[in-house]
């Protein structure tokens, strides 16, 4: 997956677990299926051999501990106890609020915010090959954090057909794009109802295709409305173990081949950075390092300080600088700035 190596300079951890892609499962609104698609989407992946663990980001209202069966709880590594193994379910380890708080979650944004935090910095996952994150509706403090704090490649948005769904997943997109994050394209659920070979739209058709067409990525698949996906979810059961052949799950495998398609499109090449001296950053470019001037990164800088003051010192250094998800970067200057996020994106434009 494309993204950001933090070469010297950076005093950020890195993370001990081995995760080689993280997807977010993503709809900006509540309704229209999301958990499930995110469930089956990891079931699907375990199906054909991935690893695959999955995160229940959803604090106030989580749902994915009721669609997966019992297996073991999250418990202290015996091995390091500032750290958490995750519970396991089906071979797939998976963390949600609900293991921990199982009344209604009466939560404050600010503490939501700390346990996504944890969620990203204490759980052990091991290697994986996915982790998907199951998003919570809106796009407030807890989007932002997920997506500054945990370095996800790319973006699965979730609709149903109906065009007043699709207006809160424009606006999920747009954070997506504006948080420099690929979205891999739109997933359309509760699509339609098969009768025999015949299908019907009860919820009108052409959602997915409408926010495709104005985004330019692709509809991923349509998922129809089929009993089984409800059932095998109330039941916290498997779709491809126990109805393999149902339509829901052809549908889901289909929409997974789709996915899989669409990730190999986005480019590989990690865009590595590194400090090049007190006064610039040095970034890889086309097997090149070339120099971006502080001085010139911080004219570019958010924040209303700055804004204000419109001074910047030509000698400004560099303190720290630290990866802000996969496709940007927090920068401490000696200026005492140190609220600025500067995406890859405008960094290449400073060479």
């Amino acid at each position: 997956m494309s993204g950001l190596k933090v070469l010297q300079g950076s005093k950020s951890k890195r993370d001990s677990s081995k995760i080689r892609s993280i997807l977010a499962v993503a709809a900006g609104k509540g309704g229209v299926g999301k958990s499930s698609v995110a469930v089956n989407l990891a079931l699907a992946l375990k199906n054909q051999g991935f690893r695959v663990g999955l995160l229940d980001a959803d604090i106030y209202g989580p749902s994915l501990e009721q669609m997966l069966p019992e297996g073991m709880e999250p418990v202290e590594n015996p091995e390091n106890v500032e750290r958490l193994l995750p519970a396991l379910t089906f071979g797939i380890p998976f963390i949600s609020v609900a293991h921990f708080q199982k009344e209604a979650s009466i939560i404050r944004a600010p503490i939501a915010n700390q346990i996504i935090e944890q969620f990203l910095s204490i759980v052990e996952w091991g290697e994986l090959d996915y982790l998907i994150i199951d998003f919570p509706p809106g796009t407030g403090d807890i989007q932002l954090t997920l997506m500054q704090k945990a370095k996800i490649s790319a973006a699965i948005m979730v609709t149903t057909p109906q065009v007043v769904a699709t207006l809160d997943v424009r606006k999920a997109v747009q954070l997506f794009q504006k948080m420099k994050i690929p979205v891999l394209g739109v997933l359309e659920n509760m699509s339609y109802l098969l009768q025999g070979k015949e299908k019907f739209f009860p919820f009108g058709c052409g959602g997915a295709e409408a926010l495709a067409k104005e985004f330019s990525f692709p509809v991923l698949g349509q998922i129809p409305i089929d009993p089984k996906i409800s059932e095998m979810g109330d039941r916290g059961e498997s779709l491809f173990e126990k109805a393999s052949d149902s339509p829901g799950a052809k549908a889901f495998v289909d929409a997974l081949k789709q996915i899989l398609e669409e990730e190999k499109k986005i480019e590989k090449e990690e865009t590595a950075v590194r400090s090049g001296g007190p006064n610039h950053l040095e970034i890889e470019m086309g097997g090149k390092w070339h120099q971006i001037s502080l001085h010139e990164i911080q004219k570019h800088c958010p924040c209303a300080l700055c804004e204000r003051q419109k001074k910047y010192d030509k000698e400004v250094s560099l303190l720290e600088f630290s990866p802000v998800g996969m496709y940007a970067l927090r920068i401490t200057f000696s200026s005492g700035c140190s609220r600025g996020i500067y995406p890859i994106a405008l960094l290449k434009t400073l060479i």
